[in-house]
């Protein structure tokens, strides 16, 4: 695997700042968790993190504090994409005077001097209009704090008829500044200030309400963020409030991480390894913190369906310790929040801490763990344990073990005399390993007793989500092609000819296309296709047609085609195939999905017609799921694949929704209408509709003849 190398600037000088334990991130009571590090600064420059996007809005009205959002243009952390940081607590005059932006002098930061410029640039020096604070995205009295964050970054610029002449509406009139990394900003107050550390999954919106965290303007003027579960008082409600916090990280942890590979512009100077513990992360009372996020089933936290549980009896659902041969069994969280917080010293003294665990498993073929953010000592390969791997010896009786293998993790540590202490830092790992059940259905026997008939997932159901998301980026209006990135990372154990391959890490995307039909009715049909991207992969030596290669790429959630055309086209290291085959009296054009190097491709491809997933997602408000996925029942048995009259092998499926009730249920929905679902190799998955215009591509040899000649 090739290791995070991390890159930022300190956010402002080391010396201005202090935190007690009372301001510190992270659980402070089993009903409230701190979402803002705060600290107390005497003052100091606030400076840029990265290079990045701003927008700046009021802390409180009459306060003269403002508060500072920066969106990353370049990610400090290649490979987990932060959404915010958010600046609590800096001077307003350090950016406005009155309703203008403050004016170049010797004395303002360098985003003073840097917007000042450009504004003067743009009107090249003649005739320069005051420089209104509304014009770089302040304007408070005109922003109502419901409005969502992400509005003011990815704004639908609209134009409105003014005597004559189109302008800009008013209040999309603005654009916000870009800065460089390590750029000054203004000064924090004398006082109580804070930071917040916020990841990014995936550029979309999803219809109100929903389960996630709301960051509007609200939260963006607060003093400081925190989550509090005084007043909710039904238990699966919490529970899904508590799952927002694994969307934050503590910034002592962010700052500590990256002294493992990678280095912090602390005061004008590139520090590295344990100079930065001992230059910037010890201001903080949460220095020798590891906080572990435990990802699993529905990328939900650990044992959130309770089907990790140890015993009926207890909570407790692994086994934790920083000796291997000393582990405790203990609930999955602290305080009840879904993460562990590991601060316990060791002894020796050491630069590397180990921590040790077991999982339960039921030892299915499909239990997989991935260490998104960890190094793994133990790992099978890269930083994956498949089910070999995890698998502990059965008892001398012959019993299976409740427990997987024990798992190593070791993090960057600090000498403390003859101990050594956790720099604080953060691992992020995903783990499968107990199947859950979900509702089918329900009997009533013949006692008229009702009971729930239960199914089990197949090896990639629950991959896709946000459904019924839709992406912030808007290239065009109206445009009949659009690409929502889910950036969540999960797991596919991936099969060929009944033998599991390996193991993928994924993102996954939800393409709407649009191709050209035979009907001069209607020329074109819409289209829905979900992909999944690999950002790091398993090999096993079980492959025989070749070995599953990662093809990691970046793709924002964007609505509008980047090129001509509006149908979805493979990436390039990949092709399909077509093959016609009967289903009972249906013809089916049928995709197989290749890969131009001839391995074993490790894409999971589903396509719908748009009349078809729209029956689908008409189950989640229909039936009021919560984190709904697309579910694929088998109508065949596994080993006994169908054959049509041309002796071709397939698989049928009947396409539903897997979601959460609002009692926390798991549970399956179908449409009234079947939607069926037909694969060739378990790779490209589609129904009839979908394929029916699928044209044949240049053949695989062609194609190299032709990739030569060019």
């Amino acid at each position: 695997m090739t290791p995070f190398v991390p890159k930022s600037h300190f956010f402002t000088d080391p010396a201005t700042i202090s935190q007690t334990a009372a301001q510190a991130f992270g659980p402070v009571s089993e009903n409230e968790f701190n979402l803002t590090a705060k600290f107390t600064s005497t003052g100091g420059q606030a400076l840029a993190i990265c290079k990045g996007v701003v927008l700046i809005q009021p802390q409180a009205a009459g306060s003269n504090v403002v508060n500072l959002i920066l969106r990353p243009y370049e990610q400090p952390i290649n490979g987990l994409n932060i959404r915010y940081f958010i600046y609590r607590g800096l001077q307003q005059g350090d950016f406005f005077n009155g309703n203008l932006v403050l004016a170049d002098g010797n004395e303002v930061s360098g985003f003073i001097k840097k917007i000042n410029k450009s504004f003067a640039d743009f009107y090249k020096n003649e005739n320069v209009p005051p420089f209104l604070a509304k014009y770089i995205g302040f304007d408070p009295t005109q922003q109502a704090a419901t409005l969502p964050l992400d509005q003011f970054f990815f704004k639908e610029t609209e134009y409105v008829d003014n005597a004559g002449q189109f302008i800009e509406k008013e209040d999309t009139a603005f654009e916000l500044p870009m800065i460089a990394k390590g750029t000054s900003l203004g000064h924090f107050i004398n006082g109580e200030c804070g930071i917040d550390v916020v990841l990014n999954y995936g550029d979309y919106q999803l219809p109100s309400p929903n389960a996630e965290f709301n960051f509007d303007l609200n939260y963006a003027r607060a003093v400081s963020a925190n989550i509090n579960l005084a007043s909710i008082t039904d238990e699966f409600r919490k529970k899904l409030v508590r799952e927002q916090i694994t969307q934050f990280l503590d910034v002592a942890a962010f700052y500590g991480f990256h002294t493992a590979n990678g280095s912090v512009n602390v005061n004008g100077a590139e520090t590295k390894g344990e100079a930065i513990y001992n230059a910037a992360v010890n201001k903080f009372s949460t220095k020798n913190r590891l906080y572990l996020y435990i990802q699993s089933d529905r990328c939900r936290s650990y044992n959130f369906y309770n089907n990790y549980l140890i015993d009926n009896t207890g909570l407790e659902s692994l086994k934790l310790g920083a000796v291997e041969t000393t582990l405790n069994e203990v609930a999955y969280g602290t305080n009840g929040w879904p993460l562990l917080i590991d601060e316990a010293p060791r002894t020796p003294a050491s630069t590397t801490n180990p921590l040790f665990l077991q999982f339960v498993t039921d030892n299915g073929a499909n239990s997989m763990l991935y260490g998104q953010v960890a190094t793994l000592v133990n790992a099978t390969k890269e930083n994956f344990i498949n089910a070999e791997g995890l698998k502990a010896p059965n008892a001398t009786d012959g019993t299976p073990s409740l427990f997987t293998k024990t798992i190593n993790l070791i993090n960057p540590a600090v000498a403390n005399g003859n101990n050594s202490l956790n720099i604080a830092s953060f691992n992020i790992l995903i783990y499968q390993g107990y199947t859950y059940p979900y509702i089918l259905g329900q009997e009533t026997d013949d006692q008229n007793v009702t009971t729930n008939v239960l199914g089990l997932p197949n090896f990639f159901d629950d991959v896709f989500d946000q459904l019924n998301a839709t992406p912030l980026l808007k290239a065009i209006e109206n445009s009949d092609y659009s690409v929502l990135s889910s950036q969540k990372v999960k797991l596919i154990s991936h099969y060929h000819d009944r033998t599991q391959l390996g193991i993928s890490a994924v993102q996954t995307l939800n393409i709407n296309d649009v191709i050209e039909t035979d009907d001069p009715a209607n020329p074109t049909l819409k289209r829905v296709t979900y992909i999944s991207e690999t950002v790091d992969v398993l090999n096993t030596a079980l492959s025989v047609t070749g070995t599953l290669t990662p093809d990691t790429k970046s793709n924002p959630s964007v609505s509008g085609a980047v090129s001509n055309s509006k149908t979805y086209q493979l990436p390039d290291a990949f092709y399909y195939n077509l093959q016609v085959f009967t289903d009972s009296t249906e013809t089916i054009t049928g995709l197989q999905l290749l890969a131009k190097d001839g391995s074993t491709p490790n894409k999971i491809i589903l396509g719908l017609t748009q009349s078809e997933n729209d029956l689908l997602k008409a189950l989640i408000t229909t039936n009021n799921l919560i984190n709904a996925r697309l579910f694929l029942i088998d109508l065949f048995d596994d080993g006994n694949e169908l054959i049509s009259a041309e002796n071709i092998t397939y698989q049928k499926y009947k396409a539903g929704v897997v979601g959460e009730t609002a009692t926390g249920e798991l549970k399956l929905d179908l449409p009234e209408t079947d939607v069926m679902v037909y694969s060739l190799d378990r790779k490209y998955h589609f129904t009839g509709g979908y394929s029916k215009y699928v044209k044949s591509q240049t053949s695989i040899k062609d194609y190299f003849i032709i990739s030569k000649v060019i």
